[in-house]
């Protein structure tokens, strides 16, 4: 394997690491797992779809029914048409949605922006459609998007841009100006913006999520990659989908078969029994703990902004004196406790070395036990 594409992340072997360091029964705020279930009609159809015998492929571009339906949430979410037809793509996740949209815009060598900090795994779906991560650092303390740092990332080779939103690690749900700020570079500049919006379902504090998929100006310049992982509590059963304008999405479709053939038929089949009121309201479910996490690391010292949406709570160390590095190796081995460390989430570790990123999607209990345990083994 060729030394760009090494693993970047927080591996499984670091994270099988910590937890070994902790022993049984260590509280994990570090992953966004959550605790609850997918919906049991969902889970039902499912079942029935393996019992009925439904064990070959579907279509590739996904089952119809589902796809209406993704179709239907857009029109909720974002308050636009989506043809499900022509504009709807299920994919194997939004991690498969995301390499198959880079793939589509990009040629080997080109250039794809990264708003930094970034999902860790961001980098490495860049460099396995052949393109190079080019960061660009949100600015602190807010993490906004500014004109400056696009602008001084561009190159000739720029063709697309990710924008994730709510935004993982740091929580910002990016405002109409930094959307149009970006849209309007990307309309100028002839490059892609492809969306990670799988944390659209939870925004807080009276806030709305804003995609450039409602940006008539800007749909033919927008690639949005979704999922059921988070609006259905269901993240091991892989669905994803690509909304895209029909010449972009026929690409697409032709790379997903070519790399995954299709998605799951039996899981969609399940999930095509949702209705609007199975979607998950983050807001009503994880804002109570969403404030019990940040009081808590506030407390312990740590330097805490809310985040505005999304599943995380990036916190500071300087304060501490300590490392990033340090604070989750002693959480683990001495309290029992898993955070993520921010090394991962930068192109140079040491710039994330004064961040860890924590969940409060765990349960309100684990977050409380976790928030007790730090008390107890940090100075």
């Amino acid at each position: 394997m060729k030394p760009s594409l090494r693993a970047r992340a927080l591996s499984p072997m670091e994270l099988a690491g910590l937890q070994r360091l902790s022993g049984t029964g260590a509280l994990d705020i570090a992953l966004g797992i959550p605790p609850g279930d997918p919906p049991a009609a969902v889970v039902d159809a499912a079942v029935s779809a393996l019992r009925d015998g439904l064990h070959q492929y579907a279509d590739p571009a996904g089952l119809p029914e589902l796809r209406a339906l993704i179709a239907a949430d857009a029109r909720r979410t974002h308050g636009v048409d989506v043809d499900p037809e022509t504009e709807v793509t299920v994919t194997v996740g939004a991690t498969e949605g995301m390499l198959t949209a880079l793939l589509a815009v990009t040629d080997p060598g080109d250039e794809v922006l990264l708003p930094e900090p970034y999902f860790e795994l961001y980098p490495g779906i860049v460099e396995l459609a052949g393109a190079v991560p080019r960061p660009v650092r949100l600015e602190a303390p807010g993490w906004r998007l500014t004109e400056t740092a696009v602008t001084r990332a561009l190159s000739p080779r720029t063709r697309a841009v990710v924008l994730n939103t709510p935004h993982n690690p740091t929580g910002r749900v990016f405002d109409p100006g930094e959307l149009r700020l970006l849209m309007d570079i990307c309309a100028a500049q002839g490059i892609v913006c492809v969306t990670d919006e799988v944390y659209d379902c939870t925004v807080f504090d009276g806030r709305r999520h804003l995609s450039p998929l409602a940006m008539p100006a800007a749909r033919p310049d927008t690639i949005v990659v979704g999922s059921l992982s988070k609006k259905l509590q269901m993240t091991g059963w892989r669905i994803g989908y690509c909304i895209a304008d029909p010449e972009t999405t026929s690409v697409l479709r032709t790379i997903h078969e070519h790399t995954t053939v299709g998605t799951n038929h039996p899981l969609q089949a399940g999930a095509r029994a949702l209705k609007p009121s199975d979607v998950l309201d983050g807001r009503r479910e994880f804002q109570e703990q969403r404030d019990e996490l940040v009081a808590g690391l506030s407390s312990l010292g740590f330097t805490v902004r809310p985040p505005e949406g999304g599943w995380f709570v990036f916190a500071g160390t300087e304060a501490l004196g300590r490392s990033a590095r340090e604070i989750s190796r002693t959480l683990a081995a001495r309290a029992g406790v898993l955070v993520a460390p921010g090394t991962p989430f930068f192109g140079r570790p040491e710039d994330g070395d004064r961040w860890i990123r924590t969940t409060f999607v765990r349960g309100a209990e684990t977050t409380r036990a976790a928030l007790d345990r730090m008390a107890a083994h940090l100075p």
